[in-house]
């Protein structure tokens, strides 16, 4: 990750609004892009297409599912945990810290991953990757005022 000092701004009324709402929205999303298989729910605000991650609770053990834009790197994907601009990371960036193994859900197809979080070069290469395809997420590091985890979701493949 960067070393320089990332100076929280103030999110617009509309941002602010939207952080309001994730929440309360996220379970009929959920349900929506599974009953869909993700067609016409699959991108997110911003234009990154949207992806199914369903991790175990570090506290509770449940299952937890959350809508996220990706990217691809080749067969897996990479998934940024900038909780909608807020200050604090995404649960499920603590769920995968203490779970790795999740599954991802992308349109139809279920498969599962293991998670790894992405430092130094490799974190540069794929934020530079990530901000000139999707500029909102340097929009949301700028209003989070942290460093943004990027974390690498490798598919497992079966035996």
């Amino acid at each position: 990750m960067n070393d320089e000092v990332i100076q929280r701004e103030k999110p617009g009324r509309f941002l602010r609004f939207m952080q309001w709402t994730m929440p309360k929205g996220m379970r009929s999303y959920v349900w929506l892009y599974r009953r869909l298989n993700g067609r016409f729910v699959n991108r997110a605000t911003g234009g990154a297409p949207v992806l199914l991650v369903t991790t175990r609770g570090r506290r509770t053990g449940k299952l937890r599912t959350v809508p996220l834009g990706h990217i691809r790197d080749g067969d897996d994907v990479i998934v940024a945990g900038t909780n909608g601009g807020l200050p604090a990371l995404p649960g499920w960036v603590h769920n995968l810290r203490a779970h790795p193994e999740a599954e991802v859900q992308v349109g139809s197809e279920r498969y599962p991953v293991r998670a790894e979080f992405l430092e130094g070069e490799e974190w540069t290469r794929h934020w530079e990757q990530l901000v000139t395809a999707y500029p909102v997420y340097d929009i949301a590091r700028r209003y989070a005022g942290r460093e943004i985890p990027l974390i690498l979701l490798r598919r497992i493949q079966s035996r």
